[in-house]
């Protein structure tokens, strides 16, 4: 007969292999919509230049007269320059400088698609982590936009995304590649293991802010729940 500890370690363990692959599909999920997002951004900024440049020559032609060759090949030619770098000019998300500086609501946003450009040059051990934190910004962003800037928890989150996590990048990032698996401590400890550790600590931290968020949420809820009980199943006159 298995041990009944044995089991509910290996349960456990299923239970967290499952919530990771359900939070790298969301991670994925939310880069193919950022991906997407941009194209139809750059799609539509060339779209409105090259019609600007086609009212532009039908004006010419009611106003000042029929477009000459030379007026033809000039205006294709900046058009086609115009619209490629209407295309390009699409801006990404700030950077980690500039994050701090983000409202409540768009920070969890800005936050995910930095996470997501810096994903390279992190360890693959890390993929877990930040699969995890994004999903956990998800959920924060709907969180954030309904909170209150001056909300103690929307201020700790301010910090932990717009300084800790991006100073936490940021130095893994700096240290050589080739000193990364060094051994630091006497414990075993590495660059690439404290990194990990790290976003294990911002994972907690987030899940924790979220909690923190639905409380109100949750209690009123229940509240609500006991009067419909009370109101429909109880005393009419309530």
């Amino acid at each position: 007969m298995a041990d009944p500890g044995t089991v509910i370690d290996r349960n456990e363990e299923r239970l967290q292999r499952l919530a990771m692959g359900e939070a790298a599909q969301r991670a994925r999920s939310r880069r193919r919509q950022r991906t997407t997002a941009k194209f139809g951004k750059r799609v539509a900024r060339a779209g409105m230049t090259g019609a600007a440049i086609i009212l532009a020559l039908i004006l010419w032609g009611l106003i000042i007269g029929p477009v000459g060759t030379t007026v033809l090949v000039l205006a294709v030619l900046f058009g086609l320059f115009a619209t490629m770098a209407a295309a390009i000019s699409v801006r990404d998300e700030p950077e980690p400088r500039n994050l701090g500086e983000a409202a409540p609501a768009a920070l969890p946003a800005a936050t995910d698609a930095w996470l997501d450009r810096r994903r390279r040059e992190l360890p693959r051990l890390a993929a877990p982590q930040v699969d995890a934190i994004s999903a956990k910004l998800a959920t924060l962003e709907t969180q954030l936009a309904a909170a209150s800037p001056a909300d103690p928890v929307a201020q700790d989150l301010q910090r932990l995304l717009g300084k800790h996590l991006p100073e936490l990048v940021e130095r893994y990032t700096r240290v050589p590649a080739e000193q990364r698996a060094r051994t630091l401590d006497d414990d075993g400890r590495t660059i690439e293991t404290t990194l990990i550790d790290g976003l294990k600590v911002v994972d907690a931290e987030l899940a924790r802010a979220s909690d923190a968020l639905a409380a109100a949420d949750r209690d009123a809820m229940v509240v609500h729940g006991k009067f419909l009980e009370s109101r429909y199943n109880g005393d009419p006159s309530v």
